[in-house]
């Protein structure tokens, strides 16, 4: 949910104000959204395995990709065993959303609202 401003940094919220503006006329994602598509990619992938439709090797690939996720997550101080737990729910909130073209913004982050 977005604060409420309180005038405190209003430079500040007026110059993110402008870089939204710069990227929404240029049709530019910004990161959180780059992410999410990453991660329904992926999301998509365990999808077609689970279906048969994937590509051989695609699920040596993305074993891959998940345990390389989580050792990032450790080699910055996370407990690996939470990263993975977190990472598969993750995957799944994302595969339930896939299937919805119409999944909302906070759906797709796992957020129940």
């Amino acid at each position: 949910m977005p604060r409420q401003a309180t005038g405190r940094s209003e430079k500040q919220r007026q110059r993110q104000q402008r870089y939204r503006a710069r990227l929404n006329a240029a049709a530019e994602p910004e990161t959180a959204e780059l992410d999410t598509a990453a991660a329904m990619a992926v999301a998509k992938l365990v999808i077609d395995l689970e279906q048969g439709k994937a590509v051989s090797g695609s699920k040596d690939i993305l074993d891959r990709l998940l345990v390389a996720a989580v050792e990032a997550l450790k080699s910055r101080g996370y407990n690996g065993r939470s990263a993975g737990r977190l990472m598969h729910r993750r995957l799944t909130w994302l595969k339930e959303s896939f299937k919805d073209p119409e999944a909302s913004w906070y759906t797709k982050r796992g957020i129940q609202l």
